[in-house]
């Protein structure tokens, strides 16, 4: 069995304007032989033909410009809702610690206390966390270090959230920074960092 050549079909691919352009020359065409209007008329099967191709191409125009205006939607929306939802989830984030910060025991305040003194969201610890171990547990300290970073175990970065953040800041008071003693080991090094268990370097 031969199946007839397909080539016709590219029309298809063809983009918006040259749809567009299309459907409005086969309509005009179809008006105008109605009309009476062309130098000789067109017979009925070259005019239905004209017409059929007019609304393939008017249709494929359609659905061409109703395609265009949803990725332009979704550019301009998706960026907008996603920094909304985002903002919402900070704000819940935010809330959730400041319920939170009743439970939190005497030694995470004292880390809090040092980052907010010295204006760190930032700082390095043992893989485990040391004493912050738990705050990273529950999302208020997270790892920062990226996958192909090279780090060690007593070196790996970790950071506070900014929604975190946003509330030790405006709860400073529950944050009192109290300097500790540095002990025989430490001397030298200045203050002992308070996320980090005896014995790391």
């Amino acid at each position: 069995m031969v199946f007839p050549d397909a080539k016709w079909l590219d029309f298809l691919k063809a983009g918006l304007p040259a749809s567009l352009g299309l459907a409005v020359g086969c309509g005009a065409t179809v008006y105008l032989n109605r009309e009476g209007l062309l130098p000789a008329a067109l017979p009925e099967t070259i005019a239905l033909a004209i017409a059929v191709a007019g609304l393939i191409s008017g249709g494929l125009a359609l659905s061409l410009l109703l395609a265009a205006i949803y990725r332009a939607s979704v550019w301009f929306v998706k960026p907008r809702y996603e920094g909304h939802l985002y903002k919402r989830l900070d704000a819940k984030r935010k809330r959730e610690f400041t319920k939170y910060t009743p439970y939190l025991s005497p030694k995470e305040r004292q880390i809090f206390g040092f980052l907010l003194h010295y204006n760190r969201r930032t700082f390095t610890n043992t893989s485990d966390c040391g004493y912050a171990a738990e705050l990273l547990s529950l999302g208020y300290v997270q790892m920062i270090g990226r996958g192909r970073q090279h780090v060690d175990y007593w070196s790996v970065p970790f950071g506070v959230p900014e929604s975190v953040w946003e509330a030790l800041e405006e709860n400073r008071d529950a944050f009192l920074y109290v300097r500790q003693q540095a002990s025989y080991r430490d001397r030298g090094y200045g203050e002992p960092e308070p996320w980090r268990k005896p014995g790391a370097p």
